[in-house]
């Protein structure tokens, strides 16, 4: 039986959302850049799943809290550090 393909967003998916860059980077997708003006930075990923994402929004897919507090804070210091 053949495996469907995942819909994916768009490559590159880009957010301003802290808290699901932080919860995409907790699921193992990563940052490939960050760019715009300091006070509207975005974060680039590559393909990410649509499901990922509604997932997100949805409250369906768990990720462990110490992990995703970890990646937040990693992810804020990002925004800072950068120019």
């Amino acid at each position: 039986m053949e495996e469907m393909e995942k819909p994916m967003i768009g490559d590159p998916y880009k957010t301003s959302d802290l808290q699901l860059a932080a919860y995409l980077v907790t699921l193992g997708h990563s940052i490939v850049t960050v760019e715009g003006p300091r006070d509207r930075r975005r974060f680039v990923f590559g393909n990410v799943p649509e499901a990922d994402v509604t997932a997100y929004y949805g409250g369906s897919r768990q990720v462990r809290p110490r992990d995703l507090f970890r990646t937040y804070r990693d992810l804020k210091t990002l925004l800072y550090q950068t120019a």
